[in-house]
């Protein structure tokens, strides 16, 4: 069964859902249609795109907001600001295992949109603690955070960073994080993909993790 993430910093929620949790109370469903290897996975009025094995689950909007405890006018608001697409390699699949510490891969793609008092001060390490809610490259960072690469990264009109980093559990499990994060010049929109598993299955997967990032397109406006 896989962990869980009890003690990834300092006063965050008990689970390793509210990783997943806080990414959920922004989604919106994602449009995919399968092929034979291939789901192809878009946003056509975010001009995103990422390409997932067949053999893995997707969650679209119904799955991801059924999740939330959010109410349904906050479920609303959600759909307005952003789009998200969630994914489980597990032949058991569960929106549980969703960047938590799995044995399969497991990952979210969301876009969001910036209010203008969000533009006013939002910067890289805002960027960087889209998901995780603190930015591990920060002094504030705790000792269960390992960094293993970090790199600032420009696609296209977009520039972000890219990271690679081991977040320790209390049970003393590790969950292996890749996460690229970009922004528009005009801090009008996010973009986020992030896939974790535990180190072995990072190991096992590495290949077809790099092959989904490595897909996911942003094109111009």
């Amino acid at each position: 069964m896989p962990g869980s993430l009890d003690g990834v910093g300092t006063g965050r929620p008990r689970r390793a859902r509210w990783l997943f949790a806080a990414a959920v109370a922004f989604a919106l469903v994602g449009g995919a249609c399968g092929g034979p290897e291939y789901h192809y996975v878009k946003s056509t009025s975010d001009r995103t795109f990422v390409r997932v094995p067949s053999d893995w689950t997707l969650y679209d909007e119904d799955a991801l907001l059924e999740s939330s405890d959010e109410s349904p006018e906050s479920k609303e608001q959600f759909k307005e600001l952003s789009w998200s697409v969630a994914f489980d390699a597990s032949p058991k699949p569960s929106l549980d295992h969703v960047l938590t510490v799995s044995d399969h891969p497991t990952g979210l793609v969301q876009v969001r949109k910036l209010l203008p008092g969000q533009r006013d001060t939002f910067s890289l390490s805002d960027l960087r603690a889209v998901l995780l809610r603190f930015d591990p490259l920060s002094n504030e960072a705790q000792d269960d955070v390992e960094v293993l690469e970090s790199k600032d990264i420009t696609r296209g009109h977009l520039n972000g960073s890219e990271l690679l980093l081991n977040l320790k559990t209390g049970d003393g499990d590790v969950v292996k994080w890749r996460q690229v994060a970009l922004v528009d010049a005009a801090l009008t929109r996010v973009h986020v993909l992030a896939i974790s598993c535990d180190d072995e299955c990072y190991s096992a997967n590495e290949g077809a993790i790099d092959a989904v990032i490595d897909s996911w397109k942003v094109t111009e406006r």
